[in-house]
């Protein structure tokens, strides 16, 4: 492949136009390329190192653009702090600056030695990573410095826009949101602790494992460019997996609730219980949805709200099974109740 055939398409892609080339050329050369062919090269190590900090203030000053604005006493923004910190974890995570980079196609520009040809190494995700940033420190370079040339650059390589709009909603820091769960009386955990698993890389560009344990057991790890991304990523994984253990318990207990609803039914020989989705609540929200379904069954009739459809309904069967308790209950009483004496 011929590199400067394909520099007015790399430009394209990246939304920005060079005024020396040999600097974007650069941030496409791996060291292994240099090794085999000689010492005018450079690699893309150094232009690495500066885009890992320029990537981390043009995201900061695109969230500062997006989501404040300035008033009387300051600025002001719906976001804690910790919503900023997760969306700029999110965004500058390893994951997406590779999966940003293989959607754009640009490893397949990259230079490499024959070695590192034969493994494959360009689609790996920590390439494709030093990749996006090399391209942003090459950028912050040639630009003399300009952050809105990043910032230009970084918004489409990113599709920030796109990101903010649906992804990024107002929302709590996974660790604020994982400690109010653990907290919260219907669970009633003990405090999230995180623990470092291991350190790698140079010091320059250290990667932290990060686990996170509750009443002493693992939940969730996380892997990021510093202990603060590392113990979000453990926080969300925690969630996620506290989440799927509830789930999981909550559709056994539905299990058994329609269950014994379809026992009742056929004990007194009547149809199984008919559900009728009434859609969204009154106070339903743009961010806080809620939905109703509505359930009847022999001579009764019982609503379920839930945050979704599924939820509404398996609250519509909990209550119609609570009413024939109730009931049965109540029937047990009057019977045991001692027969008045008749008056001689």
């Amino acid at each position: 492949m011929n590199f400067d055939e394909n520099i007015r398409k790399i430009e394209r892609t990246i939304a920005y136009t060079f005024r020396d080339k040999s600097i974007l050329k650069q941030a496409f050369t791996r060291t292994s390329f240099c090794n085999e062919h000689g010492s005018q090269y450079q690699s893309n190590e150094i232009l690495e190192f500066f885009g890992d900090s320029v990537l981390s203030a043009a995201i900061i000053t695109l969230l500062l653009r997006e989501h404040t604005e300035k008033y009387s006493h300051g600025i002001k923004t719906k976001l804690t702090e910790g919503d900023f910190s997760n969306i700029k974890s999110k965004l500058s995570d390893k994951k997406n600056l590779s999966e940003s980079t293989a959607r754009l196609g640009l490893e397949e520009y990259l230079l490499m030695g024959e070695g590192d040809e034969k493994l494959g190494i360009k689609k790996e995700p920590s390439v494709m990573e030093d990749l996006f940033e090399s391209i942003i420190g090459a950028i912050y370079i040639d630009s003399g410095e300009n952050m809105n040339a990043v910032m230009t650059s970084v918004a489409a390589m990113l599709d920030v826009k796109t990101y903010l709009s649906e992804k990024a909603a107002p929302m709590q820091s996974f660790k604020n949101a994982l400690q109010e769960w653990c907290a919260d009386k219907n669970h009633r955990r003990g405090v999230p602790v995180y623990k470092t698993v291991s350190e790698s890389g140079p010091d320059h560009k250290k990667t932290f494992e990060r686990a996170c344990y509750i009443d002493g057991k693992l939940y969730g790890t996380g892997i990021g460019k510093n202990q603060k991304i590392a113990d979000t990523l453990a926080a969300e994984a925690a969630l996620a997996t506290l989440n799927a253990e509830l789930a999981k318990s909550g559709s056994a207990e539905t299990e058994n609730v329609m269950q014994r609803l379809k026992d009742i039914a056929r004990q007194r020989k009547k149809p199984g219980p008919e559900f009728r989705d009434l859609g969204e609540t009154k106070g339903s929200t743009a961010q806080n949805r809620e939905y109703s379904v509505e359930c009847r069954f022999i001579d009764k009739t019982a609503v379920g709200t839930g945050a979704g459809k599924r939820e509404a309904k398996e609250n519509a069967a909990k209550k119609m099974l609570l009413l024939f308790e109730e009931n049965k209950c109540e029937r047990k009483k009057i019977s045991a109740k001692p027969s008045a004496k008749r008056s001689k």
